[in-house]
């Protein structure tokens, strides 16, 4: 095992730069968006590792919504010709930029970062370590707890609210050969519900969504930052038994989208070309004031003995790592584990039906800063985001030296 010493003075750079140049907006299919993949690749160029796109597109849950609401808008205009209707429509598609950004005619795109560097020994089945640190951000007006209250509330609420007025517009359809339903006036009725529909995400959406505010130094410069110097280690130290895969994810803040995708649609060849039973997927999402780790009983599996084939404690490699080090890390339980793209890696090992263990650093008391004006490179400091290198880099160290 390396010693933290030796890692500090082989960093090529210290890990704040790197979160100082990722603090600005990188929202999703925006030109911040562009410029932190850029400077990503740069940085792993400079050391020899060539990255490559993997492009996708997707909708995100406020287009659906608006398209859905549109469809019943235009079942209305079919029958009873609203041009008032037509207009607002207009109005809000044209007039507010936020809102014609997620327009009926296109999806979004985004794309994941990808490089791989190759274990020392080439052997057929070896097993993967996969490195993931979401690249994108999110700003908001509301603070980062009542968002999600609010979104709950949306789940809850608005959903079947909209169920309801779907159906609804379905029974408008069949009005003509049910003369009975025209006594209630649906058309008035479904058009007054769903003008008090839009108007209501409308609000949430505009209090919710901001597009400039939140630097994303913690969520996630910082992971970012430090899976950049530990591409440069392992690319400096090899790794012998282990293929290494650094995933730089989009679109995370919009629901995982894009390892969900990475997972969509490489689980069969990551299946077929490693052994999955003994590899494992390291997520960094947050590094700000702490080190941090989210604990759940699916994520910290009982102690296993290092001899046991195909099964490699990671959670006890480390603490172990940790302890010897002298680094200190934060278990912080969850009843409900906040949505990071481990969760993604937990599906590929369901989909894979193999022992394929995940791990997410994460800094679950900084939530407080984040997606807001306060989530600045000042909450991170060089010593904490060096701590999580060397603890990540001497875990990869370890569990390779015992397989």
């Amino acid at each position: 095992m390396m010693h933290s010493s030796a890692l500090e003075l082989d960093h090529s750079q210290d890990p704040l730069s790197h979160v100082i140049s990722l603090a600005y907006s990188r929202s999703t299919n925006s030109t911040g968006d562009t410029k932190a993949c850029l400077y990503i690749q740069n940085q792993l160029k400079s050391v020899g590792i060539e990255s490559r796109y993997e492009y996708f597109s997707f909708d995100t849950p406020f287009r659906i919504l608006m398209r859905l609401i549109y469809l019943i808008t235009l079942t209305y205009l079919v029958f009873y010709r609203l041009l008032l209707i037509i207009a607002f429509y207009f109005a809000v598609k044209y007039l507010f930029a936020t809102t014609r950004n997620f327009s009926l005619t296109r999806k979004e795109e985004s794309k994941n970062l990808i490089a791989t560097i190759p274990a020392e020994r080439k052997r057929r089945k070896r097993p993967v370590a996969i490195i993931s640190a979401h690249y994108d951000s999110f700003s908001a007006n509301l603070p980062y707890r009542l968002q999600n209250v609010a979104f709950f509330l949306f789940r809850i609420i608005i959903f079947p609210y909209f169920i309801i007025t779907m159906s609804f517009s379905i029974i408008i359809l069949t009005e003509p050969a049910v003369p009975i339903l025209s006594e209630f006036n649906l058309g008035e009725l479904i058009i007054t519900s769903s003008l008090f529909e839009f108007a209501i995400v409308l609000i949430i959406f505009l209090l919710i969504y901001d597009t400039q505010k939140s630097k994303g130094a913690i969520d996630n410069a910082s992971g970012v930052a430090v899976l950049i110097e530990l591409a440069k280690l392992i690319k400096k130290y090899q790794i012998e038994n282990y293929d290494v895969i650094l995933l730089f994810p989009g679109t995370e803040e919009w629901g995982l989208i894009g390892s969900k995708r990475y997972v969509k649609r490489n689980h069969k060849y990551l299946s077929e070309n490693y052994d999955l039973d003994r590899s494992f997927n390291i997520n960094i999402d947050m590094v700000g004031s702490y080190v941090g780790m989210i604990q759940k009983r699916s994520l910290f599996r009982k102690h296993r003995h290092r001899h046991e084939k195909h099964k490699v404690p990671l959670n006890d490699i480390i603490d172990e790592v940790s302890s010897d080090l002298n680094i200190e890390y934060t278990k912080d339980l969850h009843f409900i584990t906040p949505k990071t793209d481990h969760k993604s890696f937990n599906k590929l090992a369901s989909k894979t039906k193999s022992k394929f263990q995940v791990v997410c650093f994460h800094s679950d008391k900084d939530s407080k800063y984040i997606h807001s004006r306060l989530d600045t490179p000042d909450k991170c400091s060089s010593e904490v985001l060096s701590n999580a290198i060397s603890l990540i880099f001497n875990t990869l160290k370890t569990v390779d030296s015992i397989i």
